[in-house]
């Protein structure tokens, strides 16, 4: 989709999705390899065309670590509205494209074994929020982090 920014700038934008998947269990999290980055991030990925936000997060939490999730948050005002996502990030490539990010916590539904897929991601795999100090993370992958565990669990 494209945007003007305000400076008279003709910009690109996506529209993602992405998901923190924490094991309530032993509270670690799923996070992937980034091709790309060389670090490790939350699963996640553009919209379709055909999808809402809340499918969109669920898809690329599946297809990148072969793990299917229940989405955490309320409904509101209506229960049938779309779940309160954790927060919407704004992101910007080497391009200057606008990556508008709606991001999820989620814990997962059918067991933590992991199946990720070489085309997706490098590698997927749980960490201890300890662990994450000695990984290669964005800040946010921390702070996020922190904010689900003392948020949900």
């Amino acid at each position: 989709m494209l945007w003007y920014n305000g400076k008279g700038d003709l910009m690109e934008r996506h529209f993602c999705a992405s998901v923190f998947i924490i094991n309530p269990i032993n509270r670690k999290i799923l996070l992937v390899h980034h091709k790309k980055f060389d670090k490790w991030v939350q699963p996640g990925g553009h919209i379709d065309d055909d999808e809402t936000f809340e499918e969109a997060a669920l898809r690329e939490a599946f297809e990148e670590t072969g793990v299917k999730v229940k989405l955490l948050g309320e409904r509101f005002p209506r229960e049938d509205d779309f779940i309160r996502p954790l927060g919407i990030q704004r992101n910007r490539n080497e391009r200057g494209e606008l990556h508008i990010d709606v991001i999820y916590a989620a814990v997962p539904v059918n067991g933590i074994e992991l199946n990720h897929q070489e085309s997706e991601t490098h590698n997927a795999k749980w960490f201890s929020r300890e662990e994450l100090d000695d990984v290669p993370v964005f800040p946010d992958i921390k702070i996020t982090m922190d904010y689900i565990l003392k948020t949900f669990f």
